[in-house]
Order: C-alpha cells, then sequence, then structure tokens
C-alpha cells in the first residue's frame, strides 16, 4: 500500500544520485521525510512507474546523533524502496545487474522494501549469472508500516493530563515508565534533541509517555518509544501522550512521522484516529 501526500511545505525530492526523480516519487512522503531527515548519502537510485530505489552509503552512529556527527562505514550500504513488491523486485535485480561488475549491489547492512518484495523475490528466477542478493534472498526480520501526519489530531480526552517532560529528573520519570510500558523502544530518552511527553495519574506518577526524534531542527519529527504501563492501559493514555506530542510536531515542522509493527493493530487503529496515514507497508532485512 502506498500513498502520496500533496500541499504539506516539505520540498519534493528532485534529484537523487545525479537522476532527476519523476514527481510520483519525487513528493512521496517516505522519500521526502526520509530524505529530509538525515541528508541522502546517495550513490545510486533506480526507478519506475511501480517503485523507488535508493541504494545508501552506510553511516553509522558516533555519537547517538544524525546527521551530524556520523562515520561512513568503508563497506556496507542501506537500501531502501518504496512503491509496490513486485516493482521493487524487478529493481532490485536491475540494480544488482547493473552493478554486478563492481559486487553487485551490497554488501547490504540493512534493507527495507515494500511488503511482500522478499517473497516475490524467492519466486523469480534470475537471468544467467545473476543472484538475489543477501539479505533480500532471505525472509525479512520484521513487518512495519511507515505512517505520517501533517494535520494536527483532534483533541482527546485525557491530554489535558499530559505534560512535556523537560528536566532530568522528569527524563528519569520517562525512563523509569519506559521500562515497564516499552522496555524495547528504540528511542532512548537520553537521545540529544529528543522531546518527551508524559501522562500523570492524581498522584503525579507518569503513566504513559511518548518521545520525538528531532535529529535534524525544522525537518520532520518521528516519534517513537510510545507506551503504557501496563497497568494503566485501555485508558486512552497512549492517545493522549502521541495527540500532544504529534501537536507540538506539527507546530515546528509540517510532518511527524512514525512506525507501528504490523502486528499490532491496536497501535495501529490509534495512529489511523488521530489523523495518521499509513504511507508505505515495509519489511526489512539484515544480513
Amino acid at each position: 500500500m502506498t500513498s502520496t501526500l500533496d500541499g504539506h511545505a516539505l520540498a519534493p525530492v528532485t534529484e537523487v544520485a545525479g537522476a532527476s526523480v519523476p514527481a510520483r516519487w519525487a513528493h512521496h512522503p517516505v522519500v521526502v521525510a526520509e530524505a529530509a531527515h538525515g541528508g541522502w548519502d546517495a550513490s545510486h537510485v533506480w526507478f519506475d512507474d511501480d517503485a523507488f530505489l535508493v541504494r545508501l552509503r552506510w553511516r553509522e552512529r558516533i555519537d547517538g546523533v544524525r546527521p551530524l556527527a556520523v562515520d561512513h562505514a568503508p563497506t556496507g550500504v542501506s537500501v531502501l524502496a518504496v512503491g509496490g513488491a513486485d516493482g521493487a523486485s524487478r529493481l532490485v535485480l536491475a540494480a544488482e545487474a547493473e552493478l554486478s561488475a563492481v559486487g553487485g549491489l551490497g554488501p547490504v547492512v540493512r534493507a527495507s522494501m515494500p511488503r511482500g518484495t522478499h517473497a516475490t523475490l524467492s519466486g523469480v528466477v534470475p537471468p544467467d549469472g545473476l543472484v538475489v542478493p543477501a539479505p533480500c534472498d532471505r525472509a525479512p526480520f520484521d513487518a512495519w508500516d511507515w505512517m505520517c501526519a501533517t494535520e494536527p489530531p483532534p483533541v482527546v480526552p485525557g491530554e489535558d493530563r499530559v505534560t512535556e517532560l523537560t528536566s532530568a529528573d522528569e527524563r528519569a520519570e520517562a525512563a523509569a515508565c519506559l521500562a515497564v510500558a516499552h522496555p524495547g523502544g528504540e528511542l532512548p530518552v537520553g537521545e540529544p534533541r529528543s522531546r518527551w511527553w508524559g501522562w500523570r495519574d492524581d498522584d503525579g506518577v507518569v503513566r504513559g509517555v511518548a518521545g520525538a526524534s528531532r535529529r535534524v531542527p525544522g525537518r520532520p519529527w518521528a516519534l517513537g518509544s510510545i507506551g503504557t504501563d501496563p497497568a494503566w492501559r485501555g485508558r486512552g493514555i497512549a492517545a493522549a501522550v502521541t495527540a500532544a506530542a504529534t501537536r507540538a510536531g506539527l507546530a515546528e515542522t509540517s510532518m511527524v512521522t512514525l512506525g507501528v509493527y504490523a502486528h499490532n493493530e491496536a497501535a495501529r487503529r490509534l495512529y489511523l484516529r488521530l489523523g495518521f496515514d499509513p504511507a508505505q507497508e515495509f519489511e526489512s532485512s539484515r544480513p
């Protein structure tokens, strides 16, 4: 599933790796937002009417911040594709063929592809001398939806209990809540330039949190580590903190994004209700 968003203030991505990008992909929200997050260091791009594939030089985070402090790995790339699985599969094979003289598309450190790409490639017999590059030759390790909002959400019940957590003590409260609410959250409380919101009960205890990564000021926010204390779930806390964080983000920039695992239907319904658009269904792989 894909969609495009018109009318937001972010500039389209009209050129990648020296190639002019057609409007279909130049305005695609994933392409626009992900390029804006850190500035793509793209070596190659392939596209047709059905898909868009970009090969990016892999960059290691060295202090928790992108893109201001990164090291280029001497080997390794990441690849990102949007569009449909059939189209992405064709582009993967086209990329492998084009780069075969220099070792192919990889070594790929991480691949995020339209959902179903790996299944499609598993049924393809490549031309003689060509193989499906790793890690596209194996099952993905997760499936998730990339979602975005460009309009503030409606005010939801309980949002009046949400406050931004700014001090060191308040950040410690956020970390304590996350330890029970969402211990596997990918956004750490200590990440530089992140912001956090918490929902407090009648005793002032933080029972739910939402974080926002703001790696590049003025560019799209990415929400993460949204969680509610298990004993307090079912009270609209996640909706309240997500709405507050989204509203704050859209006061600063024109798009707020988040990722949600495909199996988490309850969270997906919540984000849809708050105005998030499922712009791309992804599956991700590592070697």
